[in-house]
């Protein structure tokens, strides 16, 4: 399925690079910015679409760090992002777990079990047709309350004039510069997402993944975790790192399936490129990569004076593949680098790169190293 946005907003152009990170990591790109009309859209300090890019600023699991997000406003909603290289569904990838998004829920008791969180839809899309743009076909991650996505789709109208049917709640939030009316289409989410509060778990596992700004993005380092007890959101464990890079700490997915977040992970909310559909059909995408993102508020809903349910999106990371015996240098891929490094000690020796212990570094390393091959996820 294939959309085009009907608002690009007027500090953007598709496709324009807003900003260079240092680490392929992280989205990179902002191709089309579109939000929907929501009591944040015209506030400088949530309407920069560039905060998407890079690495997420986490606050833990009971007040999120809102200084990095960008809102994406009220249903249908959308940001659309690229990144350096193809994300992969790379074999090696912790729990088969390919990407992570960032937003800032949070847990609002303390406990994992309950989320404040305002879901987002994620579609996915390979550059086809080569020319660096999100205009090939996008297939969509249906999660767990979506089994019949076409029949899921709607278009919300809206405009700026109250004296029609289709202003948002309050006119302020109508997106400056945006043409009205304007339309915003996705996958509506059902009745059980149009609240804050979502109670996600039952017994010892999730009942609700596959959507994006679910779950909390923790402090940087924090390295232990978090389980809704009085030691989360703490960083003076003994494993807890605060000067951690980013790119080692925010590429480790949680486990989207069981309660709280798992000690090394950063947090947010982490997906396989194996669960995209054609949303169309229904049929698996079969996709081994993807190079562009399309997040959508998935819920239509004002819940009085707290506004109407939007999705901020942080940051959204690439998972690194688990180091193998061939990845040398310990970056979670086999590529030139650690060739390079083969090839600067072949010859006699047992180092690592020996990779079959028969104490030279030659032909029969080299084809293990090759066989390891992978450009990364």
């Amino acid at each position: 399925m294939m959309r085009t946005s009907l608002f690009v907003t007027p500090i953007l152009c598709a496709g324009l690079v807003v900003q260079h990170v240092a680490t392929a990591d992280f989205a990179i790109v902002v191709h089309v910015y579109t939000p929907a009309p929501g009591q944040f859209v015209n506030n400088a300090s949530f309407s920069n679409p560039s905060l998407a890019l890079g690495a997420p600023v986490g606050g833990g699991t009971i007040a999120p760090d809102n200084t990095n997000s960008v809102t994406l406003g009220g249903f249908g909603g959308s940001i659309t992002l690229g990144f350096a290289r193809p994300v992969e569904d790379h074999p090696a990838n912790p729990m088969g777990l390919d990407f992570i998004v960032f937003g800032n829920a949070f847990w609002p008791s303390g406990t994992p079990s309950t989320r404040w969180g305002e879901a987002a839809i994620i579609e996915i899309a390979r550059d086809d047709n080569g020319n660096g743009l999100p205009d090939d076909q996008w297939f969509l991650i249906p999660g767990s309350h979506l089994p019949s996505p076409s029949s899921s789709i709607e278009t919300q109208m809206w405009d700026s004039d109250s004296g029609t049917p289709t202003p948002p709640a309050n006119i302020a939030w109508f997106p400056a510069g945006a043409p009205s009316p304007m339309n915003t289409t996705t996958f509506r989410l059902p009745s059980l997402f149009e609240s804050f509060t979502l109670t996600t778990s039952g017994g010892a596992m999730e009942s609700i993944y596959g959507y994006a700004d679910l779950s909390p993005t923790l402090l940087r380092g924090d390295l232990s975790g978090a389980q809704g007890s009085a030691t989360d959101n703490q960083l003076n464990n003994p494993e807890d790192n605060p000067s951690i890079d980013a790119g080692d700490f925010y590429t480790i997915p949680d486990d989207p399936f069981t309660i709280g977040i798992d000690a090394g992970s950063g947090g947010g909310d982490a997906f396989d490129i194996a669960w995209a559909i054609d949303a169309a059909t229904g049929e698996t995408a079969n996709l081994t990569s993807f190079d562009f993102i399309r997040i959508s508020t998935g819920v239509n809903a004002v819940i009085g004076p707290l506004g109407e349910v939007s999705v901020e999106i942080d940051a959204v990371a690439d998972v690194r593949a688990a180091a193998t015996i061939a990845d040398l240098n310990g970056d979670g891929v086999v590529n030139g680098a650690d060739l390079a490094t083969m090839l600067g000690v072949w010859g006699p020796g047992n180092g690592p790169a020996d990779l079959n212990t028969d104490g030279v570094v030659n032909g029969a390393d080299l084809a293990i190293l090759l066989a390891n091959w992978s450009s990364g996820s």
